[in-house]
């Protein structure tokens, strides 16, 4: 946990970072503007400051006058790290992907936060998003169960707006299955990519069994906000249970989300660390997945990581409700349908 100076510091670095970021983010090569602890030759200094996300560091006398980053920010110090955030979906060849069986809703065992999640629709990709050009499908996770506003007979999946509507072109009632058995289970409710959120909502079809627990991890038992120093789990289809630390609530972050949908901006999301000694936190296939803290409350919804996988980067779970317009299940308001 950060100590009390970290945060009374962080509280004060907090306005003029959030004054001054799209200026920063302007800036060719950035991608990301957060607040943190300034490195000096790869050492901590224990001063905190404006941390500025590149994706390739450049010696200075190659950097083109007037795009350079400042040393400081009205005193604030700066620190430029080389990180590039990608979104954490994976695609697999249509053609190689489990043929779906049958039109109607089916799912082996009881749907779970952690599970896989495919639209059937697929997409076409060409080097250098995909090793070889043809249609793809995307595959992501199925975080948490959620009901609607209104609440509603039908029990719905939380995951995220990439994996679930993929582009433009996407429609309520776009029919998801299950990535491992072709099963179909689910279908498209509501989508939300905004400046403070990447968030689907799907419906899980009549019939489909289901439980508002992470296996790995436990039953659901609410939602919370994340703070800086928190230990925190996820459970993804991509790498499955795996831990980390929030070592930040406040980056803005420019993601690619492909030819449709272009380059989005997403502000104050939580940023998590794992150290290179204790393997990734992330692999492609866990956007979706939902980020826990100790005693089981939700804290954000993971989509989107660095490339080393030692980073992930989530949507505040109170943002991702509230913009989808739904409630979490938790354990002792399970819906059966």
């Amino acid at each position: 946990m950060l100590s009390i100076r970290e945060l009374r510091d962080r509280a004060v670095i907090r306005p003029i970072k959030r004054a001054v970021e799209d200026q920063l983010l302007d800036l060719p090569g950035v991608t990301a503007v957060d607040i943190g602890e300034k490195r000096t030759a790869g050492r901590f200094t224990g001063t905190q400051g404006i941390v500025v996300s590149v994706a390739r560091k450049r010696p200075a006398d190659r950097v083109w006058p007037g795009t350079h980053i400042p040393a400081d920010v009205l005193g604030i110090p700066t620190d430029v790290i080389e990180e590039k955030p990608l979104l954490q979906h994976a695609h697999t060849c249509a053609e190689e992907s489990v043929a779906l069986r049958g039109r109607g809703f089916a799912h082996d065992g009881a749907v779970t936060g952690g599970d896989g999640l495919a639209p059937c629709r697929s997409v076409q990709l060409a080097p250098p998003d995909a090793r070889y050009a043809g249609r793809y499908r995307r595959t992501g996770t199925l975080g948490a169960l959620v009901i609607g506003h209104p609440p509603a007979v039908a029990t719905m999946g939380l995951t995220t707006f990439d994996v679930a509507c993929l582009d433009d072109g996407w429609a309520v009632g776009d029919r998801m299955v299950d990535p491992d058995t072709g099963h179909v289970y689910a279908d498209l409710a509501r989508g939300a990519l905004s400046g403070r959120v990447d968030a689907a909502a799907v419906t899980l079809g009549r019939g489909v069994d289901h439980s508002p627990v992470i296996p790995g991890i436990g039953p659901v038992t609410g939602q919370c906000a994340a703070y800086p120093g928190e230990q925190v789990r996820k459970c993804g289809y991509g790498s499955g249970v795996t831990s980390g630390v929030v070592t930040s609530v406040d980056v803005t972050l420019r993601v690619d989300h492909g030819a449709a949908l272009g380059v989005r901006v997403l502000r104050e999301q939580i940023r998590i660390d794992r150290p290179a000694s204790e393997g990734c936190f992330l692999q492609a296939g866990d956007a979706g997945g939902a980020v826990v803290n100790h005693d089981g409350r939700i804290v954000g919804l993971l989509f989107a990581g660095t490339r080393s996988g030692m980073t992930g980067f989530a949507s505040p779970i109170v943002d991702v409700l509230a913009e989808l317009d739904v409630e979490l299940c938790v354990l002792h308001r399970q819906l059966q349908v």
